[in-house]
């Protein structure tokens, strides 16, 4: 009897093996390789000088890269041939991509596939939420053009929702070593669902004092951030990071006890969290905790909102900023700039 329960022990113990091993297995996202070349065409003296991944995120071949990978290294400038692989099996098609739009402080860029051909889609990370601890994965492509596979585990979420001042705490940290052969590619997990992407971000040295020396984190540009501004980009072609001078926060609950206010015109807002010296915000006399209600036409009711309509707006033009301050509303009129090179967050 008792060597029949062992038997049967070791049979439990086995099926949680072979299942825990079938968890780790992910499904892979479709992925292209992107060459960007110093001519702009193939007859001429054309040359790849920067190579990374990306992944399709609309069938008629929109994607998404990293905005330095597309650059001269010595000059930031966009280099002028864009080429995209796609791998199927053991069979390659390459095709000509153009940019749309970049993030240069985010370092992220959509790309359009010059063709009218119909292209399988990676999918992306839906409502469901993220757990710290929970295997992700990621490709590299260290042996071109073979795609190799890692893997390790979310270490923490994002812990705030607008970067403009604070880069690091909008990122996703995990424990997984991902070579530069694998920056502008996906970060997915075990269903090949994309959570974010690789951008080969490395926080200031001093942000990383309070991780164990032995295992530094690796940080991931979250895919809903991304999403929140990358319609905005395509649909404005912008080529310039915006800002404005000042970082957001959601509202805390004794701020949302203010609304509505205005006979109700105004429901809520996001709450002014950082302002830059010498930026355009200290210059218009905003200060930290007024709540910005409405950019333009348009209510602001999370960072997400103000992002959004931050780059869909984009650098040159003019827009209104109602903001609440002790109890008045204040207008300014403020023409959206581009980020200066002193103003990288952190």
């Amino acid at each position: 009897m008792r060597k029949l329960q062992f038997i049967i022990l070791l049979f439990c113990l086995w099926g949680r093996v072979c299942c825990a091993a079938e968890a780790v297995v992910p499904v892979i996202p479709t992925m292209v390789t992107v060459c960007a070349r110093t001519g702009a065409d193939v007859a001429e003296d054309s040359t790849v000088l920067r190579r990374s991944l990306g992944f399709i995120v609309e069938q008629e071949g929109f994607l998404l890269t990293t905005y330095e990978s597309l650059t001269v290294p010595e000059t930031g400038t966009l280099l002028p041939r864009i080429e995209v692989q796609l791998s199927s099996g053991a069979a390659q098609q390459a095709y000509r991509a153009r940019v749309i739009g970049v993030e240069p402080t985010l370092n992220f860029a959509v790309l359009k596939i010059e063709s009218d051909a119909s292209f399988e889609v990676s999918t992306i990370l839906g409502d469901r939420e993220l757990l710290p601890g929970e295997p992700i994965f990621a490709l590299t492509q260290a042996d071109r053009p073979e795609l190799h596979l890692v893997s390790g585990r979310l270490q923490s979420l994002n812990s705030k929702e607008c970067y403009q001042q604070d880069l690091t705490a909008t990122m996703l940290a995990a424990e997984i070593e991902i070579p530069s052969s694998g920056i502008g590619g996906p970060v997915f997990d075990g269903t090949g669902a994309v959570i974010g992407m690789y951008t080969g971000y490395h926080p200031p040295e001093d942000e990383d004092e309070h991780l164990d020396e032995e295992a530094e984190l690796t940080h991931i540009l979250p895919i809903f951030l991304a999403f929140n501004i990358y319609d905005s980009i395509k649909q404005r072609q912008s080529l310039a990071s915006p800002w404005t001078g000042f970082s957001v926060r959601p509202l805390n609950a004794m701020e949302q006890q203010q609304f509505p206010i205005a006979q109700g015109k105004f429901t809520g807002g996001i709450a002014l969290e950082y302002i830059w010296e010498n930026s355009p915000a200290q210059a218009m006399g905003l200060k930290v905790d007024d709540i910005l209600l409405r950019f333009a036409y348009y209510p602001i009711h999370s960072p997400a909102d103000f992002q959004k309509w931050l780059y869909l707006y984009g650098v040159g033009r003019t827009v209104k900023l109602y903001i609440l301050r002790e109890g008045e509303i204040l207008l300014q009129e403020y023409t959206i700039e581009e980020r200066p090179a002193w103003a990288i967050p952190q």
